[in-house]
């Protein structure tokens, strides 16, 4: 059984960065992130036995990833809900470039949108993954990994706001 899972060592550290973006996607906060994708490569290597190496690694690990940071979701939920209810800090911003405000309103606008739809726009927006392969990792039918994505696309073009009226990010030219 050796042979069937001598492939998966030697690739994983060339997929760290892919999982680690993915995770800071998801879990919003870096140092989160680094522990999820550390829970993720765990659970893979325990489980090395089970990929097939016909099917994708890169798809199957960000499948392990995602249910990892699912079930921190589920057992972390009355945390998240406590923190919530919390007042967000309004202290003033420093001035920072253009750029940097470009980033922080699309990763505003990222955060509004629904997790389903933010996260299929990442796995094939931003990690290149084919619809087919978006699909094994969210474990849904590829056209619902279609549609989630063309949503997300659209809102993020209109601009999101929290009330659900459009226009609340600055658009390029405005």
């Amino acid at each position: 059984m050796a042979n069937h899972t001598d492939p998966i060592r030697p690739r994983l550290a060339g997929l760290l960065p892919d999982l680690r973006a993915f995770a800071r996607f998801l879990a919003r906060d870096p140092t989160a992130a680094d522990d999820l994708v550390q829970e993720a490569i765990l659970r893979a290597l325990r489980a090395e036995s089970q990929w097939d190496p016909e099917t994708s690694l890169r798809a199957w690990l960000f499948r392990i990833l995602r249910n990892a940071f699912l079930e921190q979701i589920r057992r972390h939920g009355t945390e998240r809900r406590v923190l919530a209810q919390l007042p967000a800090s309004d202290a003033p911003q420093p001035a920072a470039q253009e750029a940097q405000h470009a980033v922080s309103d699309l990763a505003r606008a990222l955060d509004m949108l629904p997790l389903p739809q933010r996260e299929a726009l990442i796995l094939v927006g931003a990690h290149g993954l084919s619809h087919e392969e978006a699909a094994a990792v969210c474990n849904v039918p590829v056209g619902t990994v279609k549609a989630r994505v063309a949503r997300a696309r659209v809102a993020l073009a209109r601009g999101v706001a929290p009330d659900g009226q459009e226009g609340s990010m600055v658009r390029p030219g405005a």
